[in-house]
């Protein structure tokens, strides 16, 4: 049947070459959606992004003017401090964590603190970020290896690295217990591994370290302060609007100062809000195409169904029943499909790397497209088996 099938398709190629090229270029652009689509699921599944969901941003940041009055800043963080251990107390909180270069999408991923750090004698560039130890509570932070942040005896200085950092020192080392310097000569003792920090829900996590940040006479002084806050799932907003009211009331100077207190999912949305636009615009278009290859490949098989009526009375004639018809329409419609992804298919290995992604987006796209090919078959097929036989032969 296949090759009764092709063989009449080569006779008839000149009638079906439209199709063909039409659904060809619907193939191509499909693919090249597929192909973006399944390249973000990717890197939004790479490790390394923190858990945001009901967790809000709150915090400051004080002018030039503001900060070379110290004893205003002072009385401004002490006044956030005590916010901070009211909100604690609250029954929709369920953690607060205090940090620097930690919580993502504040800034573009080139804009977070990097430095040197000497591990096993090896010089590395890592991300250099601050947290305390409840910000494993606030963003939902799995440890690979060892712990976060533990409190160590002789006052030695606790650090985390991620996997990508661990990779580069190499497998010949236990990093766990070991010990690094940053370039002020600072000495950490590696506590644990987690399996990356994203920046930016699509952009990979880099080398890093994480580190503790501790409480210091400067932190009075402080112009610029990032607090997280973990919140009862549906509380989101209530937390916001007391928060904001809490702030207002305690906070000296609070007109005077830049105060923010956001839900992090809107900041993780506007993330991603470039990447998901390119994806619209490469999607929008190739749902008209469809559209229009749709309509245009059923006109063309209803017109072909019309001038070989008398064929198909002539095969129900001779004993070929509705359903055999109904097949070889649909088999006929999924062969040119097949024939018209071809050309894609092969540019797409020039285009693409081969890679498991790229070839499950492919062969995702010809799923797609055969989906289509058996939508726009249907009617078709359906009309051949309506067709009776002695009154198209009569008209023969």
């Amino acid at each position: 049947m296949i090759r009764h099938l092709i063989t009449l398709l080569w006779n008839s190629r000149r009638k079906f070459i439209g199709i063909i090229v039409e659904q060809a270029l619907v193939f191509i652009v499909l693919t090249i959606c597929m192909v973006t689509l399944f390249d973000m699921i990717r890197q939004y599944r790479e490790p390394g992004l923190l858990d945001t969901e009901n967790v809000v941003l709150f915090g400051f940041m004080a002018d030039q003017t503001m900060a070379r009055d110290k004893e205003k800043c002072r009385e401004i963080n002490q006044a956030v401090d005590a916010c901070i251990g009211n909100m604690r107390q609250w029954d929709n909180v369920e953690s607060t964590s205090e940090s620097l270069s930690l919580v993502p999408y504040l800034r573009e991923p080139g804009f977070y603190h990097t430095d040197s750090v000497m591990i096993s004698g090896n010089k590395f560039q890592a991300e250099v970020k601050f947290a305390d130890i409840d910000a494993q509570q606030v963003f939902n932070i799995e440890m690979e290896e060892g712990e976060w942040l533990p409190t160590l005896p002789n006052r030695a200085r606790p650090a985390v690295i991620t996997r990508k950092l661990a990779d580069q020192v190499g497998s010949n080392y236990n990093l766990i217990g070991a010990q690094f310097s940053d370039k002020r000569n600072i000495t950490y003792t590696i506590t644990g591994i987690v399996s990356g920090i994203k920046e930016s829900v699509f952009a990979p996590s880099g080398p890093g370290v994480i580190i503790p940040k501790e409480k210091t006479a400067y932190n009075a002084f402080s112009r610029y302060r990032e607090i997280c806050a973990r919140v009862k799932p549906g509380q989101v907003e209530e937390f916001c609007n007391a928060s904001y009211l809490e702030f207002q009331r305690l906070v000296p100077y609070f007109n005077e100062i830049e105060f923010i207190i956001r839900d992090m999912g809107i900041f993780k949305a506007k993330n991603m809000f470039p990447a998901t636009s390119r994806l619209k615009l490469l999607f929008i278009p190739t749902l008209f195409l469809l559209i229009f290859a749709f309509i245009g490949t059923l006109g063309l098989l209803m017109l072909n169904v019309k001038k070989r009526a008398q064929e198909f009375g002539i095969h129900r004639a001779v004993g070929a029943s509705s359903i055999q018809l109904l097949w070889w329409m649909v088999v006929q419609s999924l062969l040119l499909t097949l024939i018209a992804s071809i050309p894609g298919i092969i540019l797409s290995f020039f285009i693409f790397s081969v890679t498991a992604t790229h070839l499950l987006a492919i062969l995702t796209a010809v799923g797609a497209m055969l989906v289509f090919s058996l939508v726009s078959a249907y009617y078709p097929a359906w009309q051949i088996t309506k067709i009776n036989p002695a009154v198209v032969l009569h008209q023969e």
